[in-house]
């Protein structure tokens, strides 16, 4: 009988539909069996969204612990422990990418280590707000937004955010209808009104889009927050 590495082992808790919990302990290269069945699952997530390291391990890390206990939902606990067990596992050798997966183990420390950073340099893919009235703002708060060139469809998108992630707005060939739509959209958030003219606004304005705004790649994203401070818009 072959016999087992000694190594870590490793406590889920597991929920049923009972409402019950139990608490199962797995041998390391038992929970290894369940990262690489992740890695198949989010490896084209991976590659589509070109995410960095340190996200692409976190996501795989997320996807063994839906794996093992059926349960989609992370903590901020949870999610920091299964990362760190995962990635525990691929140190000590339980478990391998497969040659598809983009990242070795040194660049995942990396930038685990040192927190990401854009590779690249988008500048010229991203343009500020550029109003073309007088209008002056009102000082009621401030926003970030712009339009960003899509490096796929090579469309301008309008891109708005908040206090959330970036919202894609609508996405045109042409960039000074990117632009116009831009400041209609912040004329009339200066302004204020109801739920239903904003909703009246967003349909004229995704009315004459040339096609649907796409998710912009994970170095792109790094690159916007990284120089966010130039594309704040006062209200």
């Amino acid at each position: 009988m072959k016999k087992r590495k000694k190594g870590r082992r490793f406590t889920f808790s597991m929920s049923q539909q009972s409402s019950r919990h139990r608490s199962t302990e797995m041998e390391p290269e038992d929970l290894a069996v369940y990262v690489r069945r992740a890695e198949k699952q989010v490896l084209p997530i991976i590659q589509e969204r070109q995410l960095g390291p340190g996200v692409a391990q976190f996501l795989l890390a997320q996807q063994t612990q839906v794996l093992v206990t059926g349960d989609p939902n992370l903590t901020t606990e949870s999610g920091m422990d299964i990362a760190n067990r995962v990635l525990v596992l691929w140190q000590e050798g339980y478990y391998t990418p497969g040659p598809a997966y983009p990242y070795t183990l040194e660049e995942t420390l990396q930038e685990l280590q040192e927190g990401p950073k854009a590779k690249g340099n988008y500048e010229a893919s991203f343009q500020s707000f550029t109003p073309v009235t007088n209008e002056k703002p009102r000082g009621i708060g401030e926003v970030a937004g712009g339009i960003v060139q899509h490096p796929e469809t090579k469309l301008w998108q309008i891109w708005m955010m908040t206090d959330g992630p970036a919202a894609f707005l609508a996405a045109y060939r042409d960039p000074a209808i990117a632009h116009r739509n831009l400041e209609t959209i912040i004329s009339v958030s200066r302004k204020g009104g109801s739920d239903a003219k904003a909703a009246l606004l967003y349909q004229r304005v995704r009315s004459g889009a040339d096609g649907e705004p796409k998710e912009l790649p994970y170095d792109m994203m790094l690159y916007l927050v990284e120089h966010l401070d130039l594309f704040t818009i006062t209200l």
